[in-house]
């Protein structure tokens, strides 16, 4: 029997491999195929508004949103598992096809292609070596700015509260 802090790590490091194959295999590569390999059956997926519930229900999402985008690189950056949890930080880059985009701001229709690229920090948790829960939290600020339906004043970080 291995010590229990062995078996801990050796479980972390199953679990950041799931995740890493998830972000390349399955969202960069479209290999939807795999979501049965890695993600639970009675999978819950948080997504900013709304969740997604069962792997019947996952696939189809995932199949809709990619469908959006000729092609997604996701760069992986502070992979930090800690017992049945794994949270990272990932920076997409995208090409997106015409389309309307969701975010919690509202609807905004994308009227040509154009590269999109935006920051996430997503965190799993998984059972039996398989993605039971995922919670997304995206920059959508950072997106709309980038098509064109957010402005940011240069001066505001100059802004002070002080008379």
């Amino acid at each position: 029997m291995e010590h229990p802090l062995v078996e801990s790590r050796a479980q972390e490091t199953r679990n950041k491999a799931i995740i890493e194959r998830y972000f390349h295999e399955v969202l960069d590569q479209k290999k939807l195929e795999l979501m049965p390999e890695l993600l639970a059956p009675d999978v819950v997926l948080h997504r900013p508004g709304f969740d997604v519930q069962g792997l019947d229900a996952a696939i189809e999402r995932l199949c809709c949103t990619l469908s959006d985008y000729a092609s997604f690189a996701s760069e992986l950056s502070g992979l930090i598992a800690e017992n049945d949890m794994v949270s990272v930080r990932v920076r997409h880059r995208t090409k997106v096809f015409p389309h309307t985009f969701r975010s919690r701001a509202g609807e905004v229709r994308i009227s040509k292609g154009q590269e999109l690229t935006w920051g996430s920090i997503v965190q799993f948790r998984l059972k039996d070596a398989k993605i039971v829960e995922e919670w997304v939290m995206r920059d959508e600020i950072d997106m709309l700015k980038q098509v064109g339906e957010v402005s940011v004043s240069p001066d505001y970080s100059r802004t002070s509260t002080q008379d």
